[in-house]
């Protein structure tokens, strides 16, 4: 278990989180598209330094990310 519920961004989990943005935008709308959304809301505020749920596998607003 980490000691930390924050995560290091590194250059490379940075540039996917950006693709994953453009690539999103390109999708036509629906539920995968608002889960994509959410999964990008998710990474982006835990990328500014908010902690990780203990057991969390929520994707903000409810959306689930892995079932």
């Amino acid at each position: 278990m980490a000691k930390s519920k924050t995560i290091r961004v590194t250059p490379n989990v940075q540039k996917c989180l950006e693709e994953l943005k453009a690539v999103v935008k390109s999708m036509p709308a629906g539920e995968k598209k608002e889960r994509a959304e959410g999964v990008i809301s998710y990474l982006s505020s835990t990328f500014k330094g908010k902690p990780q749920p203990g057991q969390g596998r929520a994707c903000g607003g409810g959306r689930l990310v892995i079932k």
